[in-house]
């Protein structure tokens, strides 16, 4: 018997891949919640690729949205070089999708996801 292997999140219904990410939620809710924002750039890069790579893993294209938004901002942060105005509104773009998702997401995971997007539209408050 052939069993092909599956992208982890593939079968899952919308918005319960956010609730397996819990660990990776709550490292990011940190770091957006730290004093310190600017000092996080040197590993801005792998964690929005790490939200990039977790939402492909979704069903249909529910986070394309959210997805362009995150390579925006890495774009944005342009390798150590960011451009601020830039960083600023895909924040602010980020924390609307963000709320927006969480509308999605099951209830293991909804209340981070919307304190994701609070945490999102302060940090672009601050720059």
């Amino acid at each position: 018997m052939n069993i092909a292997p599956t992208t982890p999140g593939q079968n899952q219904p919308p918005g319960s891949i956010l609730a397996g990410s819990q660990q990776h939620l709550e490292a990011t809710l940190h770091a957006l919640q730290s004093t310190h924002l600017p000092n996080l750039l040197p590993a801005a890069g792998d964690n929005l690729y790490r939200w990039m790579n977790l939402l492909q893993t979704a069903q249909g294209d529910q986070y394309s949205p959210l997805i362009a938004e995150l390579q925006n901002l890495y774009n944005a942060l342009d390798h150590g070089n960011p451009n601020g105005v830039q960083v600023k509104q895909c924040l602010q773009n980020l924390s609307e999708l963000t709320t927006q998702a969480a509308a999605s997401a099951d209830t293991t995971a909804r209340e981070k996801v919307l304190e994701l997007g609070q945490s999102l539209a302060a940090a672009a408050a601050t720059l």
